[in-house]
């Protein structure tokens, strides 16, 4: 085999392979020999064809067409390996190639995408901007408000008709054009008033309704119900309040405060609820501004990302994303149809975060490089007993399956990223955030409330 290696642009480059006539013959050899294997003839048991009758009755051409099939691949990596390029290959294309001749030497050509190498810009000392942390006295009343939620209790109701916010017991009957609608029948269905749990305008209609009483009233489904055949529909309910129940939340004070927590009083809850809060958001900045500063990073590097390798990770992640749908008890058709997008358009437009996601990687390991950062076992030891200790497990057998699994250089590697884009965290300059900065930030920051007790 002979192998050219010709740059043909930003990590790509074009091989012309030849391969002698001997290696051709014994690709095409190998090929009839399996054709007649599986060749039957009346005659003749199955694998003792003539090999002339084989080539007469499946015809020369679809034998080479056969051998080229399966040859194509072999020699490609073949020529992979020669251009020293196999490790570095990240997809290939333009595949050019021209009919077999068993006793003639054979040419063909490929395009080969190789991995790209940044090279980094400034990784350390960068400014970045670092949201304050700040909790207020509406955020740690706001948690109270739900610790108290979780401890209210439903009080009967008996001197007063239905208010907003009662919950109200009773029976319910839809019905369209005289009609009963299927889905609106319930005995003893309980409901909050002023929820908007119910089709809009229902629950209005029970307010000033005492225990007893029975309502009859029109209401009109919204347009985008989810029940086709009764959105924008008008419907006639009856409905009996049999029960008014109120919802009584217990007092914040002293007694409330040893009821939900290991403290004795209001304000020592209160102090433990805001050191938690502010813990959770100091966290919640933190993983903004390692990320802010690595991303800084990665726009400083030059890269540029071979297609296959963008095509690749966008699959990937739409893959990743099929299954979060799965968990929500979904199917992607189902999804698709409520986006209106094809699959297609869904992986287009991953594209960017692909990109982005190997570009973090790349970046990253060069700069893991750059630095002289290793991951020693002892490392990789430490984070598999943390692992082993949260699910209950012995750290040993968690090592020896990742051995087995040969995860554990994949795990090195997950560190190693890890571990460089802490470093450039740790080397980069905290500058406040402007007022419309910090809005923006807040805005997107996800909601963090302290773990439960």
């Amino acid at each position: 085999m002979k192998t050219n290696v010709n740059p043909t642009g930003e990590n790509e480059v074009e091989l012309s392979v030849e391969i002698p006539a001997e290696a051709v013959k014994k690709a095409y050899d190998r090929t009839l020999a399996r054709i007649r294997q599986e060749l039957q003839l009346p005659g003749f048991r199955k694998g003792r064809v003539p090999v002339a009758l084989v080539v007469q009755n499946v015809g020369a051409e679809f034998i080479r067409g056969e051998a080229l099939e399966a040859a194509i691949p072999e020699w490609g990596d073949q020529a992979l390996r020669e251009a020293g390029l196999f490790d570095d290959a990240v997809g290939t294309s333009d595949l050019q190639v021209g009919p077999l001749d068993e006793t003639q030497d054979y040419s063909f050509s490929l395009k080969v995408q190789t991995m790209p190498e940044p090279t980094l810009g400034d990784y350390k000392g960068l400014e970045v901007p670092r949201r304050a942390v700040n909790v207020t006295d509406a955020q740690v009343e706001a948690h109270l408000t739900m610790l108290q939620e979780r401890l209210a209790s439903l009080r009967p109701v008996e001197d007063r008709p239905v208010q907003t916010g009662d919950f109200v017991l009773m029976d319910l009957s839809g019905s369209r054009d005289g009609e009963l609608i299927d889905g609106a029948q319930g005995t003893d269905q309980m409901f909050e008033i002023g929820r908007g749990s119910l089709v809009p305008g229902f629950e209005d209609e029970l307010v000033g309704a005492a225990t007893g009483e029975e309502r009859t009233f029109d209401v009109t489904f919204p347009d985008d119900y989810h029940a086709e055949d009764l959105a924008g529909q008008a419907a006639t309910f009856h409905v009996t309040v049999k029960e008014i129940k109120e919802k009584v939340v217990p007092e914040l004070d002293d007694a409330f405060a040893a009821d939900v927590s290991e403290f004795e009083t209001i304000e020592e809850l209160r102090n433990d609820i805001r050191e938690r809060l502010t813990a959770a958001a100091e966290a919640g900045v933190e993983r903004e501004f390692r990320a802010a500063a690595v991303e800084k990073a990665v726009e400083h590097a030059a890269l540029a990302v071979p297609s296959a390798m963008i095509d690749r990770e966008a699959h990937r992640l739409y893959h990743q994303l099929e299954e979060r749908v799965g968990e929500q008890g979904l199917t992607m058709e189902v999804y698709l149809g409520v986006l209106q997008k094809t699959a297609e358009e869904i992986e287009e437009e991953m594209r960017p975060q692909a990109e982005f996601v190997i570009k973090r990687q790349l970046v990253l390991e060069a700069i893991a490089q750059a630095e002289g950062l290793a991951v020693s076992d002892d490392d990789i030891t430490e984070v598999v007993k943390h692992d082993a200790e949260a699910i209950g497990r012995d750290h040993l057998q968690l090592l020896a399956d990742l051995e087995k699994s040969g995860r554990r250089e994949a795990l090195r590697d997950e560190m190693l990223v890890a571990k460089a884009a802490d470093f450039v965290a740790e080397n980069a300059v905290a500058v406040p955030m402007t007022e419309a900065e910090e809005a923006a930030a807040e805005e997107s920051a996800d909601a963090v409330d302290p773990e439960d007790d």
